[in-house]
């Protein structure tokens, strides 16, 4: 009897640990020639209609940027058929070294994907951008703020 009372406690806490992982679903797009022009989609498929997630977009470039910002067009289509389509400004720093830089900009904090299904995301820039290797979207759990305890 004790050792199955020490197995379901077992089983109970790999359930709660395996629970409490991060998850992230990256979709990366490369640019050929470091230039970014075009619309970029991203198919995420959503399984859970329930838990609140953040939305990010990242950018990977090197010493090829000059701009300030990146105006851009985020387009996010639901499974359901429903769009919106929202502007969103991309402040990335510049870089003096030869190596490319990753910036993660969060772009909706704690979103409820309300439908099981495959949502799709549109990236566009407003103008042509030179200097940009790739272009991604993450969804993930949501980040814990600073004053959370």
């Amino acid at each position: 009897m004790r050792r199955l009372i020490y197995v379901v406690v077992v089983a109970m806490a790999m359930v709660v640990v395996s629970c409490k992982e991060t998850q992230h679903s990256v979709k990366m797009h490369d640019m050929e020639t470091s230039v970014w022009g075009a619309v970029e989609e991203f198919v995420y498929d959503n399984s859970d209609s329930l838990s609140k997630r953040d939305l990010s977009i990242v950018v990977r470039y090197g010493s090829g940027y000059v701009a300030d910002s990146v105006n851009v067009r985020v387009l996010a289509i639901s499974p359901d058929s429903m769009v919106v389509e929202e502007p969103f400004t991309l402040r990335i720093p510049r870089i003096k070294e030869v190596r490319p830089m990753e910036q993660t900009f969060l772009y909706r904090r704690n979103v409820v994907l309300g439908r099981k299904g495959e949502y799709r995301f549109r990236i566009t820039p407003d103008t042509i951008v030179e200097g940009i290797s790739s272009v991604g979207i993450m969804v993930g759990e949501p980040a814990a703020k600073s004053d959370d305890k």
